[in-house]
């Protein structure tokens, strides 16, 4: 059963699987959502029902504000900011959640919906035939911003400047910084700072949910996962680690924040302390599911292939919290050059 699927204020009825994945008559029932602050935006994709929570646009609120400053001097980067952290990001996130659903549905698992919310997404999945399916699905996610990466390359490739504004040559990668007179110059320079902007963009969120094993992260999941099928931990002692190990995680991505809050940067260290601060909740009560010895009605460790330790069976399972955006672009301070280094 699914119990628990975040702390924000979605909630959902439980879920009944089939006991028997050999038994064509039973089906997992649809999963019901119930999201009284959320936009539907329809289930054209697949059939899947799609819901944008209204807080989504917190981390968009937040940029924009800090982009006030600079509108006098820059008033495309108030443009800017609405577009990156509006429908770049949200496409970017459906995306990659449509990774998890699609990766579900390939390993005979079941799908209920998907809800965007500014910590990323829920994709509600369940279930899949083994530990080695959840794994793939896990990893389905992170992967979709490989091919992200690259389109938005092209289009960075084929709108850039030969040269930027104080004449050195533009090299083929894209620039962390945020080159505002760039920008400023008309609509392919405007395009040039955007593409490059998605292009990191892609490679931070696929790096942060791929290799920081913070549950409920897909990295953490996968972390979990790999203990459990390569090193043959068994799943109460896999999910102590996992649970101990995003808790250390956290706390740094919190204590990081807040150095940053008094050194630069405010909206990065704030959305930060929001995901640090919501992976250790997580990973809290993980922890404390541990200590009980109570992992079955957990939303990711009940799953019967992890109760199994891996063996095939029925499990059901939810995208945990993919991270949608570790301050790729917002500039802190603005220095004598024409970058910003975010």
């Amino acid at each position: 059963q699914l119990t628990q699927l975040t702390t924000m204020t979605a909630t959902m009825e439980d879920v009944s699987m089939a006991e028997s994945p050999a038994a064509p008559s039973q089906v997992a029932t649809t999963t019901k959502l119930s999201f009284p602050s959320s936009i539907s935006l329809g289930s054209c994709i697949g059939g899947v029902p799609i819901k944008l929570h209204l807080s989504f646009f917190l981390l968009l609120l937040i940029e924009f504000i800090s982009s006030i400053r600079l509108a006098a001097d820059y008033p495309l980067y108030m443009l800017f900011v609405v577009v990156l952290y509006g429908p770049v990001l949200l496409l970017t996130i459906l995306v990659h959640e449509f990774g998890h659903v699609f990766a579900t549905k390939r390993q005979g698992g079941e799908v209920g919906g998907v809800v965007l919310w500014p910590l990323g997404g829920f994709a509600l999945c369940g279930p899949t035939e083994s530990l080695s399916g959840e794994l793939k699905v896990a990893l389905a996610g992170p992967l979709t911003h490989i091919p992200q990466m690259f389109f938005w390359w092209m289009i960075y490739l084929l709108v850039k400047y030969e040269f930027d504004m104080t004449g050195n040559a533009t090299g083929i990668w894209p620039s962390f910084s945020i080159f505002l007179k760039t920008m400023s110059t008309g609509p392919a320079g405007f395009f040039q700072v955007l593409a490059g902007e998605a292009v990191w963009l892609n490679i931070i969120l696929c790096g942060f949910n791929l290799c920081i094993p913070a549950y409920p992260l897909d990295g953490g999941r996968v972390f979990a996962a790999g203990l459990i099928l390569k090193l043959k931990v068994e799943p109460l002692k896999a999910a102590f680690v996992t649970a101990m190990t995003a808790m250390a995680i956290s706390t740094t991505m919190v204590a990081y924040a807040i150095v940053r809050l008094f050194t630069g940067g405010a909206s990065f260290s704030l959305y930060l302390g929001l995901v640090g601060l919501y992976v250790f909740y997580e990973s809290f009560e993980l922890n404390s599911a541990v200590k009980r010895n109570d992992l079955k009605n957990h939303p990711i460790f009940g799953g019967k292939c992890y109760q199994s330790g891996g063996a095939n069976s029925a499990s059901s399972s939810s995208d945990g919290g993919d991270l949608t955006m570790a301050e790729v672009s917002a500039p802190a301070d603005i220095p004598a050059e024409e970058g910003v280094m975010a």
